[in-house]
C-alpha cells in the first residue's frame, strides 16, 4: 500500500505561520505535522509515501530526504497549482501507486494514530475503498458525510449552508482507496470553487454504485488551518 500525503497548499489562513513554511513542517509537539501522519501510516504497515508538494515544497524535501530518518522510502511529486484540488494531487500519485491501494490524507489533517490502521484493516478485510468521518457541531466548513446503519457512504456534500446538514458527521480527509478512485480522478471538471476536488471523485463512485466503507474516527481529529487551530492540537497532545 502507498501512503499519499497532500502537501501542496499554501496555509493562507494561517496568516503569518504559514509565509515562510509550509503546514506540513509546523511543529506540533516534538514532531511536525508531516512527520506524525507518516509514523502513523508507518505503524499500519506502510513503508511507501508519495507526497505532493507545492507551495515552499523545497523545505520538506530539504528537512526529510527520501525518509531515511523516518525510517520509510518518500517519493516527492510537485503539484502545477494551476490545476488546483486535492483531485489532481491524488492523482499525481498514479504511476507509483500502480496496482496497489492506497492511504490518502490531507497533509493539514491529524487524527489518533490508531485510526490508520483500523481503517488499512477494514480496507484489506472488506477489498473496499474507505473514507473516514469526524462528528462536529456542524459540517458547514467541510463536507457532510451520510451514510447507512450498515457503515457505507451514501451521499457526501461539500460545504454545506451552515445549519441545513442533518448529519454531523463531517469528512475527515484521511482514505483507504483501490486503484480505481485513479479512473474518476481523470475524468473530473472543476467544481463550482474552481478545483479538482477529491470529494466529488468519491461522490461519483458511490452514484455509480462502487461500496465505499465508512470509518468513524475516534479519538482527536484536528485539521491545522488556522492559528487558533494550532494551538488546539498543541495543547490537547501536550497533555498527552
Amino acid at each position: 500500500m502507498l501512503g499519499v500525503i497532500l502537501a501542496a497548499g499554501k496555509g493562507t489562513r494561517l496568516q503569518e505561520m504559514g509565509e515562510n513554511l509550509p503546514k506540513a513542517l509546523l511543529p506540533i509537539g516534538e514532531k511536525t505535522c508531516l512527520e506524525h501522519i507518516i509514523l502513523g501510516m508507518k505503524d499500519a504497515g506502510i513503508q511507501r509515501f508519495a507526497v505532493i508538494i507545492g507551495h515552499l515544497g523545497e523545505m520538506i524535501q530539504e528537512r526529510y530526504g527520501q525518509g531515511e530518518t523516518l525510517g520509510v522510502e518518500i517519493n516527492y511529486v510537485k503539484q502545477d497549482l494551476s490545476a488546483y484540488g486535492t483531485g489532481r494531487a491524488v492523482l499525481l500519485a498514479r504511476e507509483l501507486a500502480g496496482n496497489d491501494p492506497l492511504m490518502v490524507s490531507y497533509g493539514d489533517i491529524l487524527i489518533e494514530p490508531s485510526n490508520y490502521q483500523a481503517m488499512v484493516d477494514l480496507a484489506l478485510q472488506e477489498q473496499t475503498t474507505v473514507s473516514s468521518a469526524n462528528w462536529i457541531d456542524d459540517p458547514s466548513a467541510g463536507a457532510a458525510v451520510y451514510f447507512s446503519d450498515e457503515g457505507y457512504l451514501e451521499k457526501l456534500v461539500e460545504k454545506p449552508p451552515k445549519g441545513t446538514s442533518k448529519t454531523n458527521w463531517n469528512n475527515a480527509g484521511v482514505y483507504v482507496f483501490q486503484p480505481l478512485i485513479f479512473d474518476y480522478l481523470a475524468k473530473l471538471s472543476k467544481s463550482p470553487r474552481g478545483e479538482y476536488e477529491l470529494s466529488e471523485a468519491l461522490r461519483q463512485m458511490v452514484a455509480s454504485g462502487v461500496p465505499v466503507k465508512v470509518h468513524k474516527i475516534t479519538g482527536f481529529w484536528q485539521d491545522i488551518g488556522t492559528p487558533e487551530d494550532v494551538a488546539a492540537i498543541r495543547h490537547l497532545l501536550a497533555k498527552d
